[in-house]
C-alpha cells in the first residue's frame, strides 16, 4: 500500500447486508420439517426464542470485538483467559461445526436436486455437486459481488412470497386448539430452538468486519443486531406461513422430503408455489456451498497451523499441504458427514459445535470487574443462559439419536 493511501470503508447497511447474506442460505428451506416434527405450529414460538437468544449472543460478541479487535476470534478470544490450549479446543469446536453445518447442506442438495432430476440417485446428485462446485474452487472461481446480491434475492424472494401466498391458506384451528398447536408439549418449543439457530448461524461473521467497517465500535455491533432482526423478522414469517397452513403430518419424511414437494402435496393446483420454492432452494444450496467448500478448507488450514504440530509444520512447509489439497480433504469430510449422518443428527451436532466458540468467547466479559459494577454484564449472562440452553437440548437430541442407533 503507497504511503498516505486510506482503506475504504464499509457502510453499516452494507455490513447488515454481509449478515444477512451469511445467515440466508440453503439451510432455510429445510426449516418447516425441523420444527414441524419436534414441535407443531408452536415451532413459530421456538422462532421468536432462537432469535432473543442469538440477539444476546450477537451483543455479547460484538461487545467482545470493539473491546479486543483482531481476527480469528474463535481462538483469539477464548485464548486470552484460557491460553493456547482453549483457544485451540475452541476455534476446533468451530470448525468441527461448519463441517457439519455443510454437510448437512451436502446432504440437501442431493435431495432438492432429485427433485429436478428424478432419475437419479440423491446420494449421486450429491457427489456430482459436491465435486463440481470443488472442482470451482480449486480452479479460483469466485461469484462476483453482484452475483451473490442476485443469489440472495433468488433465496429470499421466494420464502416471502411463499410465506404471504401460505398464510393466506391460514387454517384457524392450528392457533386456537392446543394439541393441534403444541402437539408435543411445551417443552418442543425450547427443543425445537436449535433449529432456527441452525439457520441463524453465520451471525458471527459480523465480527471479522471489525477493520473495514466505519465507526466499527458502534457499527459492528448494529450491524450484528440488525441483521439478526431481519433474518430473524424473515424465518418468523416463512415459518408461520408453512405451520400454520400445512398439516403437520405432511412433514413425516423429515428432511428427506423437501419443502418444494410438501407444498406441491398440499397445494396441487398452486405448483408455481413448489417450482419457486425450489429454484430458491437450489440458488440457495448452491451459493452456500460455493463460498463454504473454500472457507472451510482455509479455515481447516489455519486451525492446523495454530495448533503447532510438527508434522503439518513440515507440511506446510515443503507444500505438501497445499490450498488444493486441504479442498480436497475438506469436500471428502463433508461428503462423508453427509453419507452417514442422519441430516437432523448433522444439524445439532453442527449448533452444539458452533455454540461452544460462542461460549468461550462471551466468557472473556465476566474477567472484566467494571463491566459488573456498570450491570453491563447483565447481557452477557443472559447470552451465556441461553447458549447453555441451545447446548442442553442439542446434547440431548445427539444422546437419543446415538441410544436410537445402538437399540
Amino acid at each position: 500500500m503507497k504511503k498516505g493511501s486510506t482503506v475504504e470503508k464499509i457502510s453499516l447497511a452494507v455490513a447488515v447486508i454481509i449478515g444477512m447474506n451469511a445467515m440466508v442460505g440453503g439451510g432455510v428451506v429445510t426449516l418447516p420439517a425441523l420444527l414441524s416434527s419436534k414441535a407443531g405450529p408452536a415451532g413459530i414460538l421456538s422462532c421468536v426464542i432462537a432469535v432473543i437468544t442469538v440477539l444476546f449472543v450477537g451483543l455479547a460478541l460484538g461487545r467482545v470485538a470493539s473491546l479486543y479487535p483482531g481476527k480469528g476470534w474463535t481462538y483469539v478470544y477464548p485464548a486470552k483467559w484460557g491460553g493456547h490450549l482453549l483457544g485451540i479446543i475452541s476455534a476446533s469446536a468451530y470448525l468441527l461445526g461448519v463441517f457439519g453445518g455443510v454437510g448437512f447442506i451436502v446432504q440437501q442438495a442431493g435431495f432438492w436436486a432429485h427433485r429436478i432430476f428424478p432419475f437419479l440417485d440423491p446420494i449421486i446428485l450429491s457427489i456430482i455437486i459436491l465435486a463440481i462446485i470443488a472442482i470451482l474452487v480449486m480452479a479460483g472461481t469466485e461469484a462476483s459481488s453482484i452475483a451473490q446480491y442476485v443469489i440472495a434475492a433468488c433465496v429470499v424472494i421466494p420464502l416471502v412470497s411463499t410465506s404471504i401466498v401460505c398464510l393466506f391458506k391460514l387454517k384457524p384451528s392450528f392457533l386456537t386448539d392446543i394439541n393441534l398447536f403444541m402437539p408435543e408439549g411445551l417443552g418442543s418449543i425450547f427443543a425445537a430452538a436449535p433449529a432456527i439457530i441452525f439457520c441463524l448461524l453465520g451471525f458471527e461473521s459480523i465480527m471479522s468486519l471489525y477493520g473495514v467497517v466505519r465507526d466499527p465500535k458502534k457499527n459492528v455491533p448494529r450491524a450484528c443486531v440488525l441483521s439478526i432482526i431481519c433474518v430473524g423478522l424473515l424465518y418468523v414469517l416463512f415459518s408461520s406461513g408453512i405451520l400454520l397452513s400445512i398439516p403437520r403430518e405432511h412433514f413425516s419424511g423429515g428432511v428427506q422430503h423437501t419443502l418444494s414437494y410438501v407444498l406441491l402435496q398440499e397445494f396441487p393446483n398452486l405448483k408455481f408455489l413448489s417450482t419457486f420454492i425450489l429454484i430458491g432452494a437450489m440458488f440457495g444450496i448452491i451459493g452456500t456451498l460455493h463460498s463454504m467448500v473454500w472457507s472451510v478448507s482455509a479455515l481447516f488450514t489455519d486451525v492446523l497451523k495454530k495448533a503447532k504440530s510438527k508434522v503439518v509444520i513440515n507440511m506446510l512447509e515443503k507444500k505438501i499441504w497445499t490450498n488444493k489439497v486441504s479442498v480436497v480433504v475438506t469436500s471428502f469430510s463433508l461428503l462423508t458427514m453427509a453419507l452417514f449422518l442422519h441430516g437432523e443428527t448433522l444439524v445439532y451436532l453442527t449448533v452444539l459445535f458452533m455454540i461452544i466458540p460462542n461460549i468461550l468467547s462471551i466468557m472473556l466479559l465476566l474477567f472484566r470487574k467494571e463491566d459488573w459494577k456498570s450491570g453491563k454484564n447483565i447481557k452477557t449472562v443472559l447470552a451465556l443462559a441461553g447458549c447453555l440452553i441451545v447446548v442442553y437440548f442439542s446434547a440431548e437430541h445427539i444422546i437419543g439419536s446415538i441410544m436410537k442407533f445402538f437399540s
